[in-house]
């Protein structure tokens, strides 16, 4: 059976090192293969950039994991969801600089790096994971379109033999708190339906922000994951800090992260 492929935009900084550390971490719990992707802008720059790639690939597959590279002429917008889409890529593993380096990824244009695949991505700060993911936390909105996270929650959970805890918010609006425990139940039951064999749901309530308390519970939980859906331009501006402050969480916890489309497609 051919292995799984985890692709990692790899630019050689401290960042994109780390990322590709946390691959081979995960490689190894899933048996997966590590592809290393570096994009330059011009041809001339292919050789030495080969070179040193090939280096790194060679360093990290001493940890017995199988480590290719690839060194592409293009540009991050085009090239990354383009290979992942090429490799059949299970999962894109994307580092960033905290909350500083979020500012590009999540800038005017950034959105178009995740939105341009429909595979999910995995960003991770400089911290590297240093044991397998065996929880991972889900929280869910009164958006129908944070549901779409749970394909890849799902497909990641049973690849790691992971737990899902899935977390929503406490309303004070009666018929609002209906809706979102009616989505965590149909949380509960995709995810199960989906093959995940221990899942929990959990209403969280406090005077921190939603995200702040997502964050907290996953601290206290030993969550090794969190996973949410982006969801499209026409809430952008809404979800922007909220998936930033879950991103560039202090304590460096992983986010799983996957694009949305628009809902009244029927997608549930």
């Amino acid at each position: 059976m051919k292995p799984v492929t985890f692709l990692v935009p790899y630019d050689f900084t401290s960042v994109t090192e780390s990322a590709a550390k946390d691959a081979v971490t995960i490689a190894k719990q899933t048996k997966a293969r590590v592809l290393l992707l570096h994009i330059i802008k011009n041809k001339k720059d292919k050789e030495t950039s080969t070179i040193l790639l090939k280096s790194v690939a060679t360093e990290l597959s001493a940890e017995g994991v199988e480590v290719d590279f690839r060194v592409e002429i293009g540009n991050i917008f085009d090239d990354i969801g383009r290979v992942a889409k090429e490799v059949d890529a299970f999962l894109i593993i994307m580092g960033t600089h905290g909350a500083k380096g979020m500012q590009k990824l999540f800038g005017s244009w950034a959105i178009k790096v995740i939105t341009s695949t429909d595979v999910p991505f995995m960003v991770v700060q400089e911290k590297v994971i240093s044991k397998e993911i065996n929880k991972i936390v889900m929280p869910i909105t009164a958006s129908k379109e944070s549901l779409q996270i749970l394909p890849a929650t799902a497909k990641l959970a049973k690849a790691f033999g992971a737990s899902v805890e899935v977390v929503y918010e406490a309303k004070s609006d009666t018929g609002l708190q209906r809706k979102i425990k009616n989505y965590a139940q149909i949380a509960l039951m995709q995810l199960t339906e989906q093959g995940v064999k221990e899942t929990k749901a959990f209403k969280l309530s406090g005077k921190d922000s939603y995200q702040q308390q997502i964050i907290d519970f996953s601290l206290r939980h030993g969550a090794d994951l969190i996973s949410i859906a982006y969801y499209t331009e026409k809430v952008f501006a809404q979800f922007d800090t909220f998936a930033q402050e879950i991103i560039t969480n202090k304590h460096q916890i992983p986010t799983l992260i996957t694009k949305t489309v628009d809902s009244t497609i029927g997608y549930f």
